[in-house]
């Protein structure tokens, strides 16, 4: 019985070696360049998708801090003082208390007469045993160290009337407030605008700065704004 030999090197042949060809070096480069020229178009695109979301969220937890505010005023029945201090373009901060004397939203101390705290019940002093851990501030590391805070300078407070929750300033008139606060490349801008009856109201600074999704704000104080 004859038998066929499987391995080609009995028949005298050799197996035919495999070639990978590789790339070359204007290959490397075009591609290189391509990469180049897609990061140049994708990073200011995708740097405005992260301020337009930081500003956004900066902006909302402030507006809810505010809304928060006025809400335990009107529902415990007790003035509620929201104060501000602003030392840097990102050193600041807010916080509120129940009363009429304005906290330190810097303090930290639970048992400090001007720790920031809102109480949830309608009492009027509350033990520093009782105190929470936290006090009700918002501050700028809470928002990534954005300069929410643009147009403040120095400290400042006003109060939330718990009867109809009006905004008044501290000798009992009637207030409004406007928070400019800007993206950190300054390109996105955002007002927060607190008008005489409380109403909190997001706007976009102008067409040039806007922001998707806020309108631009009206002209005017924000009595027109509420207006609007």
């Amino acid at each position: 019985m004859i038998r066929k030999s499987l391995n080609p090197r009995s028949r005298g042949h050799h197996p035919k070696l495999s070639h990978v060809q590789g790339f070359s070096l204007i290959e490397v480069m075009m591609s290189v360049v391509l990469i180049a020229i897609g990061l140049t178009l994708a990073l200011p695109s995708y740097r405005d998708m992260v301020e337009k979301r930081q500003i956004t969220n900066g902006a909302e937890q402030l507006a809810s801090f505010i809304n928060t505010a006025q809400g335990v005023a009107m529902k415990t029945n007790q003035v509620v003082t929201v104060s501000y201090s602003k030392t840097a373009e990102n050193d600041w901060c807010v916080g509120a208390v129940s009363g009429t004397t304005p906290c330190d939203c810097t303090v930290t101390n639970t048992a400090a007469a001007d720790y920031c705290m809102i109480a949830t019940q309608p009492i009027v002093d509350i033990p520093a045993s009782d105190r929470p851990d936290q006090p009700y501030v918002l501050n700028a590391s809470q928002t990534g160290n954005l300069e929410l805070m643009h147009s403040m300078e120095g400290d400042g407070a006003y109060k939330f009337n718990p009867v109809r929750g009006l905004f008044q300033k501290l000798d009992d008139s009637l207030g409004s407030l406007t928070v400019e606060m800007r993206s950190p490349s300054e390109d996105f801008r955002l007002n927060l605008v607190v008008s005489s009856t409380g109403k909190v109201l997001l706007c976009s600074d102008d067409s040039e700065h806007g922001v998707p999704g806020y309108a631009v704000c009206p002209p005017g104080d924000a009595e027109e704004a509420e207006e609007s």
